[in-house]
């Protein structure tokens, strides 16, 4: 019956969602000037004439392109309770997320980006979900979600996650579907987490299995094959192990939920024995019709380990769906189909723009030379950045994020998240800057007494963390270094909200410090030259989201220190 609800509800936002993409561009129009219309009044509007505005070249020359940092000030003013800025509408609540520099973002969340962005593209997503697979809704629905608050700004709004807010506020009867209790989504110890939120999944028939990251995925059943015995036997006592410190309150309220239940503790004692001693997705939920995550990018890797978990005798494959193109900005895309990652861009709910890849990386600091497009004018097999204008104040917003398209849905483009951008790099969700690797290093420099000479942090995408290469000033023991390496790590800690929150849910590792040869760099730079490059063209890299390759670094590697296994 609530599959039935849910299912109905989805049908009518989906048949919005195509009306809206055979609008096309006049879709786009039309919600650009509404945007412009009600907040022309705002002190951002008043500021870049909003009311003068008639069309969408007005618009790209009256309002500047923005990063997070250009709107800063007037976000603060916001988080302080200061209103009619950059919205008339009032935020309900602050999405927390990384910057490129050491403070935390606070995107304002209004009542318009709840209502389109997050109920209606979801159901979406849902009901193309379930026409591909009838039996969605068979079972119970696992899906994570970050803390809808995690704090409060000046003025007492909470800031936190949108997709935590909107999975405590569902109504009672929808979360009847859900497996997991809102509350284990606020235990603050990461280990405990996970054990609670296993605990209360495995008790259930689970016919979908979604969340953003696939990484959060594999933990998840790392950790239920970790704890397989103390689960079961809780399973069959109807208790929460009190091995694991969860808050007072918080377990008060899970335990209220628990009950014995003896039969599925012999069917998951059943499945352990079979593979000796391993507890598996693939056996525990037969029934799983579908998995939701992001499956391409830079996290696409980790849907090669899915088999050996939902899969372990090569029998039954898990269909798995891209959760679509979102971040703490704005949800863009819905994915109608198992095929590929792309999904057609919502054409109601955002403004788009985009500058083809190549314009960018000719001119990287100087926007007046990209050349900006809207949805008509891209092409299939193209590369580009694309620059959001939200219901929630963000207006030509450069988002540095790299995207491909994949054909077209009617009107609208099927778009592909490819990789962060400019001086950016993303292995599962932390969003690291070059600014705040630089930082890092000034600050492990300090505390480790090390000096670098030159350094260069790379993406180590296969083991999930970063490999800093390190040229030092001088020579120093292992122990020097490996106070520097930890530094560096506690440093990204303090600086970056997502890398602390990816280290403490052990979905990043520490890094990696490898110590180079002297003389390292300036090799690296007349290798440059001398594949033709002009001395002034040969770049100095501090950040790269791509490792080096073993043959190129091994003769100028002296050591490797790794603190995981020190």
């Amino acid at each position: 019956m609530i599959g039935y609800i849910i299912h109905f509800l989805a049908k009518i936002s989906a048949s919005r969602f195509s009306k809206t993409a055979i609008g096309g561009l006049d879709t786009q129009r039309a919600l650009l000037l509404r945007i412009i219309k009600q907040n022309a009044d705002t002190e951002y509007g008043k500021r870049y004439g909003f009311a003068n505005i008639k069309t969408i070249e007005d618009y790209q020359a009256a309002a500047p392109l923005v990063s997070y940092e250009d709107i800063r000030p007037e976000i603060e003013r916001m988080t302080a309770g200061e209103s009619n800025i950059l919205t008339a509408e009032q935020p309900v609540m602050f999405a927390q997320t990384s910057g490129t520099t050491g403070k935390a973002k606070f995107i304002p969340v209004t009542p318009s980006c709840q209502r389109n962005a997050s109920s209606d593209m979801m159901r979406a997503w849902m009901y193309h979900a379930k026409r591909a697979h009838p039996n969605l809704y068979k079972g119970k629905i696992v899906s994570l979600v970050s803390p809808a608050v995690e704090g409060y700004t000046e003025s007492g709004l909470s800031y936190g996650s949108t997709s935590g807010h909107i999975y405590k506020q569902m109504p009672s009867i929808v979360q009847k579907i859900y497996a997991i209790p809102y509350e284990v989504f606020e235990i603050e110890d990461y280990e405990a987490k996970y054990y609670a939120l296993m605990r209360f999944a495995l008790s259930e028939k689970v016919s979908l299995l979604a969340t953003a990251n696939p990484s959060s995925i594999l933990k998840m059943c790392e950790k239920a094959d970790e704890y397989g015995t103390p689960l079961i036997e809780d399973i069959r006592q109807g208790t929460l192990s009190t091995r694991f410190s969860i808050e007072p309150e918080l377990r008060q309220a899970l335990e209220s939920g628990l009950s014995p239940d003896p039969a599925r503790a012999d069917f998951l004692q059943k499945q352990q024995n079979k593979r000796d001693g391993r507890l598996l997705p693939g056996d525990y939920w037969p029934e799983l019709a579908l998995i939701g995550c992001w499956k391409g990018g830079t996290v696409g890797h980790y849907l090669e380990k899915f088999p050996a978990w939902f899969d372990p005798d090569g029998n039954s494959p898990k269909q798995v769906r891209d959760w679509g193109f979102l971040s703490s900005e704005a949800r863009c895309s819905v994915p109608l189909s198992d095929k590929g990652c792309a999904g057609p861009l919502a054409l109601d709910v955002n403004f788009y723009e985009f500058v083809q890849a190549d314009d960018v990386l000719n001119a990287p600091n100087d926007p007046s030379q990209w050349n900006f497009l809207t949805i008509e004018k891209l092409k299939t097999g193209g590369e580009y950045y694309i620059f959001l204008t939200t219901t929630g104040g963000l207006y030509r917003y450069d988002i540095n994020d790299v995207i491909t398209v994949e054909g077209f849905y009617k009107s609208s483009p099927k778009i592909r998240f490819l990789r962060k951008g400019r001086g950016m790099t993303n292995i599962t969700g932390e969003k690291l800057s070059v600014n705040q690797v630089i930082d890092a290093i000034q600050k492990a420099s300090v505390a480790s007494g090390v000096l670098a000479d030159h350094f260069k942090a790379e993406a180590y995408t296969e083991e999930s963390r970063y490999l800093l290469r390190l040229e030092p000033v001088g020579h120093y023991d292992d122990d020097a270094l490996i106070q520097f390496i930890e530094a560096f790590d506690q440093a990204l800690r303090e600086i970056n909200v997502e890398y602390e929150a990816k280290r403490k849910s052990q979905r990043l590792h520490a890094p990696l410090l490898h110590v180079m040869r002297d003389g390292w760099y300036e090799r690296a730079r007349k290798a440059q030259v001398a594949e033709g490059k002009r001395m002034f063209q040969a770049k100095t890299e501090l950040l790269s989201p791509i490792k080096a390759e073993t043959t190129v670094i091994k003769p100028e590697l002296v050591k490797t220190l790794d603190v995981e296994q020190s």
